[in-house]
């Protein structure tokens, strides 16, 4: 926040003077207290009168924060300062004037009723208590006061820090450097609260990126590498935005003013970034972006800017997987299928676990290939091994296969080779595999174009040298379609997965159901409350530091390519 503060006062003539300050800073406070930003020096202010903090626009608020010695802890009073309104604060008014450009908010302070304008007692009272009236030197005073802080508050806290000869065991509290703590650590710091050299290497100098790096190693860039997030951050430091020791919750501040700062005009500050500028997700962020595998990578596109579909190389009609007539299963009735039976929650109940045909999929769509002989199935992702296994599977029918089993397989009647009396000659050893072969051929070639695999895959047939092949194009189901956004599933539980994804007469797997925009806005407003609407601001769907797309289950990012690499100098 930016807040230009002009204090008039009037001199002997009964002109008025004006001093101007800018104050730069998260909040700024309004009192008695020397610390203050605006400095409000008389008998009738209390030390911290209230604060000015930066709520889409400036305002003043009294007994939040220990401003107050109330036992609730509740505000007394809080005002927003648009232009003309005006507070009385004991004896002086603040009013709220046009905001110039580039700024906050700006007021006024004037003291309208003088201590001359007291009554007599108040002011005998209030210098009553001073050294000359106590016989107590001044100067005598100050040099042992000074000589006292110097001494409990410096020399010995600094012999522990330090590591200096007088150092005192940690259990002594004047020892303790805690008088230099401007408050507690965040949670995730807390085992090293008591080893302040973990993050201030260097006495009396500010921490160094290269100190958050030591734990922090595989935190992404803020913006991809491209972009140059090096020259982007020049001169600032990790601890500009993540500041510790104001509580244990975070290190960074919650509301949307961090991230507004640059995302209002983003291009300003980075001519190639892909997002559109955006001040609040009530009124007006941009349509959400999905993020589609494309080739070896990825490709992200906005919605509405036209029609999205989705590459995957799977067929999968949602609309027969859920006909309320339900499907056909091998050893059952019909059954009916929900959302729930392919999409289950993974353990954070934030996300599902991708799925698998193993344990989705393959109770319905079983891979038999001579199931009036065998239960045996091809395995399911390795297209050579089942052939491997088809081969293998019809020549030991050749050879060893009983009467029945036989003449099931081959539609010829006999039995195996082997079974046969006497020893069979090469020649019929040789026509036995030659029918196994043919047969092989057969069965793989209805299992790859007809009944098993093309049902769910693309398949493409290859024939070569060697002999007829097929390529299973390989699945891209995704699994991330906002890699970018926090989204818990677990917190919209009460919902029904058709209010976010209406999938029940999507005929093609290429049809993308993921939730608009305007959906959203129906139960989140922006950053200021709205009834019946939960609060929303940036942070709470979106992280800071970039993540690679993990598109692919297997996914697993490699520690160089997320390492974050920098200076004092960058973030």
């Amino acid at each position: 926040m930016k807040l230009l503060v002009i204090s008039q006062s009037r001199n002997r003539a009964g002109r008025t003077i004006q001093v101007r300050k800018e104050i730069a800073t998260d909040w700024v406070r309004v009192g008695r207290n020397a610390a203050s930003e605006i400095l409000l020096a008389d008998p009738r202010i209390a030390l911290s009168q209230g604060l000015i903090v930066d709520r889409n626009g400036p305002v003043y608020t009294e007994g939040e924060m220990g401003t107050t010695t109330s036992t609730t802890r509740k505000a007394v009073r809080s005002v927003r300062l648009s232009p003309g309104t005006s507070i009385e604060l004991g004896p002086y008014r603040l009013t709220a004037i046009d905001t110039p450009p580039g700024f906050t908010g700006a007021i006024t302070v004037e003291l309208v009723r003088p201590p001359e304008n007291v009554a007599p007692e108040f002011l005998s009272r209030a210098k009553r208590l001073t050294l000359a009236s106590l016989g107590i030197p001044k100067r005598a005073t100050a040099l042992a006061l000074f000589a006292l802080v110097a001494v409990f508050f410096f020399l010995l806290p600094a012999g522990r820090v330090l590591d200096l000869p007088w150092r005192a065991p940690e259990g002594v509290a004047m020892a303790s450097d805690r008088f230099w703590n401007p408050g507690p650590v965040m949670l995730a710091h807390q085992p090293v609260e008591q080893k302040c050299e973990a993050c201030h290497e260097v006495a009396f100098r500010q921490v160094r990126d290269a100190a958050c790096l030591e734990c922090h190693q595989r935190i992404g860039h803020h913006v991809a590498q491209d972009l140059s997030p090096a020259t982007l951050f020049a001169g600032m430091r990790c601890a500009q935005c993540h500041r510790d020791h104001k509580g244990v919750k975070s290190t960074h501040r919650d509301d949307d003013g961090l991230c507004v700062d640059c995302h209002r005009d983003v291009r300003s500050r980075a001519n190639g970034a892909q997002s559109q500028n955006v001040t609040d997700f009530a009124k007006d962020h941009p349509a959400f972006r999905l993020t589609l595998p494309a080739g070896k990578g990825v490709r992200r596109v906005r919605q509405g800017s036209g029609p999205i579909a989705e590459a995957s190389n799977l067929v999968f009609p949602h609309a027969v997987h859920l006909d309320p007539a339900g499907v056909r299963h091998p050893e059952k009735d019909k059954v009916k299928l929900g959302c729930e039976a392919c999409h289950q929650p993974d353990a954070s109940k934030r996300g599902f676990e991708p799925v698998s045909m193993a344990r989705h999929c393959q109770d319905c769509h079983r891979l038999e290939f001579e199931p009036a002989v065998s239960s045996r199935q091809v395995p399911h992702g390795r297209p050579a091994e089942a052939m491997t296994v088809v081969r293998e599977f019809y020549a030991n029918l050749a050879l060893n296969g009983v009467r029945d089993s036989f003449e099931k397989a081959f539609g010829v009647p006999g039995e195996g080779l082997l079974r046969r009396p006497g020893e069979p000659t090469a020649a019929q050893r040789q026509g036995a595999l030659g029918l196994a072969a043919k047969k092989a051929a057969h069965v793989s070639e209805e299992i790859f174009e007809i009944r098993l695999c093309r049902t769910c895959h693309e398949v493409q047939r290859v024939e070569g040298d060697k002999g007829l092949d097929w390529n299973v194009a390989e699945v891209r189901a995704n699994n991330a379609w906002m890699p970018s956004a926090r989204f818990d599933h677990k917190s919209h539980a009460q919902a029904k997965c058709a209010d976010c994804h209406d999938v029940a007469k999507s005929k093609r797997s290429a049809d993308v159901a993921m939730p608009r925009i305007e959906g959203c806005r129906e139960c989140h407003g922006g950053s200021l409350p709205v009834e019946k609407k939960l609060t929303s601001s940036c942070l709470l769907c979106h992280g800071f530091h970039e993540q690679r797309h993990p598109w692919d289950p297997r996914f697993r990012p490699r520690a160089a390519a997320r390492a974050a690499t920098g200076n004092a100098g960058a973030n």
